[in-house]
């Protein structure tokens, strides 16, 4: 990325920041308060449930319940402005030669962050609960969310260039997105989900980081380090097969916008 296209990614970003909340009277404050009103509602129906089940206090189940919260969210937003990213830029790119994969990127810094912001609210939180936070543990998660912004980015590549295609990507995508919610164990604890069914969580790579976040976080452990690594090395690949793909295709997607 040389001066001029990582100028226009700076651009993008506040363009995109100030596009987002235009009109709202709470503006920004909107990315603290969606995951912090469904951390309410959720913990006001699982806190003892869950907390029974996992063996966690209600302070640990606050940080356990808020870090998954805010994981998938980022997870979320990542697909979802990923994937719109072309379209929502269309109209500059008919118009103007640029690198067309910066306007991915910066869609993607938006969900970044509100994901380093809320991190910093989960921190907060739990050292106000008095939860012992390391210094590893912190380094650990952010080689997580490193990891899930390549992979958000590799799979960006292609879902962007499909829903110019196919419209009907963004209804699909809502719709598989809501059940992943479910399936990533974001409120509940894995041992309430019966064990034949488990394998369900076990190979969903959102849950997967989401437990080794709360683990890195409330007890400082480092966990699934392999897959943290193994999906590092993958996302890393899927960037390089996607970049292409992308350049490969861009080209020739005005004629459908």
């Amino acid at each position: 990325m040389n001066n001029n296209d990582f100028d226009l990614y700076k651009q993008f970003v506040k363009t995109t920041f100030k596009m987002r909340y235009k009109g709202s009277i709470l503006g920004f404050f909107w990315v603290l308060l969606k995951p912090f009103f469904m951390f309410l509602i959720l913990f006001m129906i699982f806190s003892r449930v869950s907390g029974s089940a996992t063996g966690l206090t209600s302070q640990q189940y606050a940080v356990y319940l808020l870090s998954g919260l805010i994981v998938y969210t980022f997870f979320n937003e990542g697909m979802i402005w990923g994937m719109g990213s072309i379209m929502e830029r269309a109209g500059l790119i008919v118009k103007i030669n640029f690198k067309r994969a910066v306007v991915v990127a910066s869609s993607l810094t938006m969900a970044l962050i509100n994901f380093s912001i809320n991190l910093g609210i989960v921190i907060s939180v739990a050292l106000i609960l008095n939860i012992h936070i390391t210094f590893l543990g912190l380094v650990y998660i952010l080689l997580i969310c490193f990891t899930m912004f390549l992979a958000l980015y590799g799979i960006s590549f292609f879902t962007s260039i499909w829903l110019v295609h196919v419209r009907d990507l963004q209804h699909i995508m809502e719709l598989v997105l809501q059940l992943l919610f479910y399936a990533s164990a974001v409120f509940f604890p894995v041992e309430m989900i019966p064990e034949k069914f488990r394998f369900i969580v076990y190979y969903n790579p959102v849950a997967r980081f989401i437990k080794a976040v709360r683990e890195a976080l409330i007890y400082g452990r480092i966990t699934d380090i392999k897959f943290v690594l193994v999906a590092l090395v993958t996302s890393i690949i899927l960037v390089v097969i996607g970049s292409g793909y992308f350049n490969k295709h861009i080209k020739k997607i005005a004629e459908h916008f």
